[in-house]
């Protein structure tokens, strides 16, 4: 939750709010209160008045720091941070352990959110291990899955190893042989001991604050030198001051491993891969050699082994940063309307690629190549993507345009039209698919490849062997044979030669044409653009066309000529004040005319007949019959042929039908008039 940057950061001086005596007592009892709701046996006078010097020490100062949550006009619902300043005084227990070791910066005591109050890392690195064992709720997860906690992921069931089986609806979450927290989270619905481990999908928690987050980072000086000397943690072994919360295992905020001590360490080691075995999955063995160390000090120990299958079942949250990074800002740009732009870099980025990252990711620019958003959008506007505009003096201040038809942005376009066809992805369209035939004449001038002019390669299995080919693959035999033939200007590529096959196929006249020109001859010219020669290439075929169902690509229909025509007819009757509309040419799509003058009839509430013989009119195809309907129905009917829900009558919604644009034939009869739009 922390993870964003200036979501913990105060904003400006005065932020923090000191608390009021009577108010520290409250957050006090609202502390034990958590701890007393599970086991007050272990609730010691001592542990009593730790906690007492903590919240109420007269010569330390606790604050408050509300942080709203995002998109809220108000205060309502705020998160609320509750900090201690550092100890001035070291107060100790007959024991001689200190009741508060942290003495340099402040530290985060207590959060609430939604009104559920939750401890820091902080304060529970200060608890006793019995605490932490049999009253605070854990979660614990293999050692590697911390790595991805502290990169800003929520934690997945698949990576826990166990759940407590009451909690409060937060937990707190343990590496695998280290008990000290390193994470706290609110657990999801549904989530418990038959829906965790492997092959198990969905958020298990939803980490509030984590190693490694803003609160971490804000308790500690990366630019300080290392200390020596210190308040030393009994479970971690580790000087608190030095900023992991004094825990040996807790690595420069970007992992947590296992703490094993040099008398134990051969059980444990025993101990933690066969727990890992039983909750994760068999692995390989590997051998490890172990150094030995004095009693007092700890050794990290990291179990390989398991943890290269705990990676596997975690792989939802090992994404490359750079391509999480790119993934949103591909995303971003196909949604943003040309109207939103130009548009400050600083809006795109938190407005629009941050909410376009898939959920469950976290986008860490600092832990990409790029480190600044600048930088990355730089290289995007060197390959054509963005256009970057400058503003008092910062040249990555604006971005002015988006090029939505770069190569690069045609997965993201894929994904944009999945998401908007929502529930009708599987409804049957239909698309019409304009094909060329190479004429004989040509083939035989230029003497072609009949493999290539029959279409034998198509990617279309319907079109192999037919002669019928799109206008990409047409055009690849021209180039070819430009290529073959040496006809490309090697010092000019967009311009070629003329050779005597070219001309006569393409640029010799007709004797009609030859009739109407002023030379009476052909002549020709040595040489013309590329360009222009696809063009005068594609006018010399031959046109063709198919219907093609989708999704799917099946072709259902492929002639030769021009794709055929659905055609409206609307005439006026009884002194132009009542109108008959007729409909032909359905079948060439595949719809049956009885079945759709029953569905129109009941959608518009008209009559409709059915003509097979058309006396007086033009004379109907073979098998086809002429659909009549009572009104002026033209807009209607060709909505409700397009499967278009903008149409204002309401009879054109849900359509069954998808015909392709472009097919429709209107006739307004004399005395019918336009609808007005």
């Amino acid at each position: 939750m922390f993870k964003k940057e200036g979501s913990f950061k105060p904003s400006k001086k005065g932020q923090d709010t000191p608390l009021k005596k009577s108010d520290r007592r409250k957050l006090r009892d609202a502390f034990l209160s958590i701890l007393n709701s599970r086991n007050t046996d272990l609730i010691t006078e001592e542990l009593k008045q730790q906690i007492d010097f903590i919240f109420l020490d007269s010569k330390s100062d606790l604050s408050i720091r509300k942080i709203k949550q995002k998109d809220s006009k108000s205060n309502a619902g705020s998160t609320q941070i509750y900090t201690r300043s550092p100890a001035t005084q070291l107060a100790q227990d007959s024991s001689g352990s200190v009741f508060w070791p942290y003495t340099k910066y402040n530290q985060v005591l207590l959060i609430e959110i939604n009104k559920i109050m939750v401890p820091s890392l902080a304060l529970l690195s200060i608890l006793p291990a019995e605490i932490i064992q049999n009253i605070i709720p854990t979660v614990v997860v293999p050692s590697i899955v911390s790595k991805y906690l502290c990169r800003g992921a929520d934690l997945m069931r698949s990576g826990m190893l166990s759940i407590p089986k009451s909690h409060d609806g937060w937990v707190a979450v343990q590496a695998h042989g280290n008990i000290q927290p390193f994470a706290i989270g609110f657990v999801t619905n549904g989530t418990d001991e038959s829906t965790i481990g492997a092959d198990q999908k969905g958020v298990g928690v939803q980490i509030i604050s984590c190693y490694g987050d803003e609160i971490y980072q804000c308790q500690m000086d990366p630019t300080a030198k290392p200390l020596k000397d210190g308040h030393r943690s009994e479970i971690g072994g580790g000087i608190y001051d030095v900023g992991n919360y004094g825990n040996v295992g807790f690595l420069e905020g970007k992992r947590v491993y296992g703490l094993v001590t040099s008398q134990d360490e051969d059980e444990a080691q025993e101990d933690e891969t066969e727990e890992m075995n039983e909750n994760v999955a068999e692995s390989e063995e590997q051998n490890q050699t172990n150094e030995e160390v004095d009693v007092d000090k700890v050794e990290i120990a990291e179990k390989a082994d398991s943890e290269e299958n705990v990676e596997e079942e975690v792989g939802e949250d090992k994404e490359d940063p750079e391509e999480i990074l790119l993934t949103a800002f591909f995303d971003a740009s196909v949604r943003i309307s040309k109207s939103q732009l130009p548009m400050p870099t600083s809006t795109f980025y938190s407005q629009h690629v941050l909410p376009a990252r898939k959920e469950g990711s976290f986008i860490d620019l600092k832990a990409t190549k790029y480190k600044k958003i600048g930088t990355f959008l730089s290289e995007q506007a060197s390959k054509g993507i963005i256009t970057l505009g400058e503003k008092n003096g910062d040249k990555f201040a604006i971005i002015k345009s988006i090029d939505r038809s770069h190569p690069e942005l045609k997965d993201a376009r894929k994904r944009k039209k999945k998401e908007g066809s929502g529930d009708d992805g599987d409804k049957k369209k239909l698309a019409l698919a304009n094909l060329y035939i190479i004429p004989h004449n040509i083939v035989r001038l230029m003497q072609l490849n009949e493999d290539d002019v029959k279409a034998t390669n198509a990617k279309s299995e319907d079109r192999k062997g037919t002669g019928f080919l799109t206008a990409p693959e047409c055009r690849d035999i021209l180039n070819k044979y430009l290529q073959e033939n040496n006809l490309i200007d090697e010092f000019d590529p967009e311009n070629c030669t003329l050779d005597g096959p070219l001309c006569d196929a393409l640029f010799r006249k007709t004797k009609k044409e030859l009739q109407s020109s002023t030379l009476g001859k052909n002549t020709f010219e040595e040489s013309v653009s590329r360009k222009e020669l696809n063009t005068k290439w594609l006018e010399k075929m031959d046109k063709g066309y198919a219907i093609v169902a989708l999704p799917g690509s099946i072709i259902m229909s492929m002639k030769r000529g021009v794709p055929p025509k659905v055609s409206f007819v609307v005439e006026a009757r009884q002194n132009r004040r009542k109108f008959v509309t007729r409909v032909r040419g359905l079948e060439e799509y595949g719809i049956n005319p009885v079945d759709f003058a029953n569905d129109v009839s009941k959608r518009f509430a008209c009559s409709a007949t059915i003509d097979d013989e058309a006396v007086g009119k033009e004379k109907l195809k073979k098998n086809c019959v002429e659909c009549i309907f009572q009104g002026h129905l033209v807009e209607e009917l060709q909505a409700l042929l397009l499967g278009n829900d903008k149409c204002s009558h309401g009879g054109t919604k849900n359509s069954d039908y998808a015909l392709p644009k472009g097919v429709f034939d209107v006739d307004l009869r004399k005395g019918v008039p336009k609808k007005k739009r």
